[in-house]
């Protein structure tokens, strides 16, 4: 059996997997007839040249929407194509390990360094534990342009926070008479944590192939998230391959277990100021002000999920990511009208 293309009933725009529903093509699709309905049996085939010959009762022409193009040709060949716009909410939990770079800070003693410092790249200052823990919820609307191929938009909230250590080298940084070789200070490990708590935009699309037993989906979407003052702006980028059976429940319910993997490229740049309790001499402390760029360490991932299609309208899925420092929970519902 041929299939043109088979189309999702699930929309995962931010991990961005799509679940096609089954096409359902006449068993001989060569003397299938198409909307048109085949004269009743027994009845006289007539060619156009008899002048006697009585006209095989037609169905008036059927209206088909705009979207997705080409959805006449398809429907006309047997597959069934579920409505063209989609509306989804989603929940997203992330847990990511963080490598750095581009650091750069003031440390003043007593007070924190001014607004407008200089912030320069220190050779005793150093990053030790890196990692984000975030959850988005979202909404996203989509739409079939072609059978084949959905393109989403979306807008949410994400909140969460990233955890951040600096190891600052006194020995190197404060002069003598506080450090010195006779009496060294030794380091200080800084930890702390910026928040995010942030409105994001995301932009993707997804491409399916499948027949009545299997489907195939590859994604891509760019979420960005642009912070307030002090806080981390973050930008992510999600590519996915996820395949899998289907199965049919009755005339309406259909189960998609898959598997796959995901690159999920996540960057951020944190900027604030930290300081440290009394540390040295007289109850100094230590003030710094940094900017540091960070991303994940390893952005590849392992995917396991299910998408259940309950009905031609409603939709359900979860999705767990797994990599090596990285953990994803996924959570969606979609409604096509």
């Amino acid at each position: 059996m041929r299939y043109l293309v088979l189309v999702p009933g699930t929309l995962l725009a931010a991990a961005g997997l799509c679940a096609p529903a089954a096409g359902q093509e006449a068993a001989d699709p060569l003397s299938a007839p198409t909307i048109a309905e085949a004269p009743p049996a027994g009845s006289a085939v007539h060619t156009v040249e008899d002048p006697d010959a009585a006209e095989a009762p037609v169905d008036p022409p059927r209206d088909y929407p705009l979207f997705p193009i080409g959805g006449k040709q398809a429907a006309e060949r047997g597959y069934r194509l579920p409505p063209a716009l989609g509306a989804s909410g989603m929940y997203i939990h992330n847990v990511q390990n963080m490598e750095s770079s581009n650091l750069a800070v003031a440390i003043t003693i007593g007070s924190d360094p001014p607004e407008d410092a200089t912030l320069t790249d220190l050779p005793f200052v150093t990053t030790t534990q890196l990692e984000s823990h975030s959850s988005n919820s979202e909404f996203k609307a989509d739409l079939w342009i072609f059978p084949f191929l959905n393109v989403f938009a979306g807008i949410g909230k994400v909140k969460g926070h990233i955890d951040i250590g600096v190891d600052i080298d006194l020995d190197a940084f404060v002069p003598p008479p506080f450090c010195r070789p006779a009496n060294p200070c030794g380091h200080i490990d800084l930890p702390f944590r910026a928040e995010v708590d942030n409105t994001t935009t995301t932009v993707g699309a997804i491409a399916a192939y499948g027949g009545d037993d299997w489907f195939a989906a590859v994604a891509l979407a760019k979420t960005l998230s642009v912070s307030s003052k002090d806080r981390s702006d973050i930008e992510t980028t999600n590519i996915g391959l996820r395949a899998g059976p289907r199965f049919h429940f009755g005339k309406k319910i259909m189960l998609f277990p898959y598997a796959g993997v995901n690159y999920f490229k996540f960057d951020a740049e944190v900027s604030g100021v930290v300081r440290s309790g009394p540390v040295l001499p007289g109850d100094q402390t230590i003030n710094l002000r940094y900017r540091v760029d960070l991303s994940s360490r390893h952005p590849w991932s392992a995917i396991g999920g299910v998408n259940v299609e309950l009905s031609r309208h409603w939709a359900l899925q979860a999705e767990y990511n797994w990599g090596q420092g990285s953990d994803r929970v996924v959570l969606t519902a979609t409604f096509r009208p």
